[in-house]
């Protein structure tokens, strides 16, 4: 089984054309929406982008420079900005510099303690699809947990309370993640215990943060890794039936079209009772 497991820059990473678990959630809505991915990027703007790329270089000390956002009133700056944003150099307001540096200071001691590396990059070929798969772990430890359990780390900042973090989770899909991390991992040949831990921090004073695990044994893990079963393999037989034209026939194949009924949950129907009575 091929695999690799290295530190590499962004810029390299993503030329790689190996299926990430982000492409995959895409291709989980529609593969209309994967092949828009593929061709545009992230629907995320990229103010949000570099905001996150300078958290995650501050706080895992991965600092590479970031830079103040030049003057956008001027044909220079707007020039100095693209060139820095092609350049993969995060761009930050002043104001979002300093929430940075707050941010790093509460959040980098608890990396600063853990044994292991940022920004690892592991690719290996899934004996079940064919395909290769990618995927770039914030923290990738050396050792196990006092518990004996290898828990790969990804650092998440937040607008919302970092309470309802499962919440968030739940919407943002972020539990195929999870499952997709472990998985890739388990490609590369590693036999022991394997979790996955989310490291939440708040945008927002005192930017404290809290840290929500998911086992590979949980309910949440395996619904996730059946539905990236079922994508994986629904991905090659278009991919391998249509090799030459595989994301022209994908466009094709977006939402579902057939009407559909309109229907809220019991407690949604009970707060509009509820709203109705007030």
């Amino acid at each position: 089984m091929a695999f690799e497991i290295k530190q590499m820059p962004d810029r390299e990473y993503f030329a790689d054309p190996g299926v990430d678990q982000t492409a995959l959630k895409r291709f989980m809505v529609s593969p209309k929406a994967y092949v828009s991915y593929l061709d545009y990027g992230p629907d995320v703007s990229a103010d949000v982008l570099d905001f996150g790329k300078a958290a995650h270089s501050l706080v895992l000390d991965t600092y590479t420079g970031i830079v103040d956002m030049p003057n956008l009133n001027t044909k220079a700056g707007r020039e100095r900005l693209k060139q820095l944003r092609d350049d993969g150099v995060p761009v930050v307001s002043a104001a979002d510099g300093d929430l940075l540096l707050g941010m790093s200071e509460m959040m980098k001691p608890y990396f600063c303690a853990l044994s292991g590396r940022p920004e690892v990059a592991v690719f290996a070929d899934d004996p079940k699809s064919g395909l290769r798969l990618k995927g770039k772990y914030d923290w990738l430890p050396d050792n196990p947990d006092e518990d004996g359990v290898l828990r790969i780390r990804d650092y998440k900042t937040t607008s919302a309370d970092p309470r309802d973090f499962p919440r968030e989770a739940y919407r943002l899909d972020y539990h195929i993640q999870a499952a997709y991390y472990m998985m890739l991992y388990r490609l590369t040949g590693y036999k022991d215990p394997l979790g996955f831990e989310f490291v939440v921090q708040e945008k927002k004073r005192p930017y404290d943060y809290t840290l929500w695990r998911m086992d590979e044994d949980s309910q949440e893990t395996i619904i996730a890794r059946r539905r990236i079963d079922s994508a994986l393999h629904r991905m090659a037989d278009f991919k391998n039936e249509h090799s030459d034209d595989w994301k022209r026939l994908m466009r094709r194949n977006g939402l579902d079209k057939t009407p559909r009924q309109v229907h809220f949950t019991r407690w949604q129907i009970d707060h509009e009772y509820g709203e109705m009575n007030a």
